[in-house]
């Protein structure tokens, strides 16, 4: 009987051959796996970072859609704080008067309602983006001692700074 199971050496060398060959390409194969894991890890990670600053931009865009609106609207609530400075005493409580008075609060109370506020600018340190100051007068140095038009500002963005007289620390 003969015994076919026998190997040859060039038998056994195919075999390691094979064997090395498969080896560097399960290598080969792990190493571009792990690549395309970290790819996808990344890519994962931009997706997340994209949505969340899509968000935030949507969130922007929803607080200050008003706020080109709000800009035009500005002058005519100037406007009515300077005609209640001009009211004539003996007009003070007349009813049209007060009439208009309502309907400024009103239109404030609607602005305030989308996140517009006054900036109460009179007495406070002065601050280059809060205020603009035109002149300096007698007063505390570095603080607002009149208001010429108070500023405004949207849930905390300044659309508009205070134009002001700032103090130069001289007597009063």
């Amino acid at each position: 009987m003969t015994d076919d199971s026998t190997t040859t050496p060039d038998d056994d060398q195919t075999g390691t051959d094979e064997s090395t060959v498969l080896l560097k390409q399960l290598a080969d194969m792990q190493e571009e796996l792990q690549k395309m894991k970290d790819l996808a890890g990344r890519a994962q990670a931009d997706l997340q970072n994209a949505k969340i600053r899509g968000e935030r931009e949507a969130q922007d865009l929803r607080l200050y859609a008003s706020e080109s609106i709000i800009r035009k609207i500005l002058p005519t609530l100037d406007n009515f704080q300077r005609a209640f400075l001009h009211v004539p005493v003996d007009l003070g409580s007349h009813e049209w008067v007060k009439g208009v008075q309502a309907i400024e609060s009103d239109l404030m109370k609607q602005v305030s309602d989308v996140g517009l506020k006054r900036m109460n600018s009179m007495g406070a340190l002065v601050n280059p983006q809060r205020h603009e100051v035109l002149s300096l007068g007698a007063g505390k140095a570095d603080t607002v001692v009149e208001v010429f038009e108070e500023g405004y500002e949207l849930h905390d963005k300044i659309l508009r700074p205070a134009k002001v007289k700032a103090g130069d620390s001289t007597a009063v």
